[in-house]
């Protein structure tokens, strides 16, 4: 059985990406001679997944949602829509982390254009990887299946 992702987990993926994003940061400038080249299309992508997700999360919810009038949603469909949910808090927490640490790292050097720029767009990519990772979290507890009567719940020990 999945286990539903925990917000512990993607707390300590960010961490770590951070900390990759801003040494890399830390790093990229001595080994060529240049700050770390984050592009625009980043930033723009991230907006996308992040709306697109948002919509899709929408629509499963108006199809899952008991007396909608919405035809229901394939049980096939939900279970391909919650590993994509699972994935995207995954991919969404560690996108997160490495354009926070860059943001992070180009702070210092913010009174350069070059620097400024880097750091609007990696927080710009930032916020909306963090967006959807949350949206992602909501996805997942949308597609979770009830539980039947008189059986034990094994998220939590006790009974429904």
């Amino acid at each position: 059985m999945i286990q539903q992702t925990k917000v512990g987990t993607l707390v300590v993926l960010s961490v770590l990406a951070s900390a990759i994003g801003w040494s890399l940061s830390q790093l990229w400038p001595i080994w060529f001679e240049q700050g770390i080249p984050v592009p625009g299309g980043s930033a723009v992508a991230m907006v996308l997944v992040t709306i697109s997700l948002l919509v899709w999360t929408l629509m499963t919810r108006a199809r899952l949602k008991p007396g909608s009038q919405a035809p229901r949603l394939h049980p096939l469909v939900a279970a391909r829509t919650a590993a994509l949910a699972m994935s995207a808090s995954r991919v969404g927490s560690l996108v997160f982390g490495f354009y926070f640490g860059v943001a992070l790292s180009s702070i210092a050097g913010a009174n350069s254009p070059a620097a400024t720029n880097r750091m609007v767009i990696s927080i710009i990519a930032a916020v909306a990887s963090l967006l959807t990772a949350a949206i992602a979290l909501w996805l997942e507890r949308i597609c979770r299946l009830p539980q039947p009567p008189g059986k034990p719940d094994v998220r939590n020990g006790s009974s429904a």
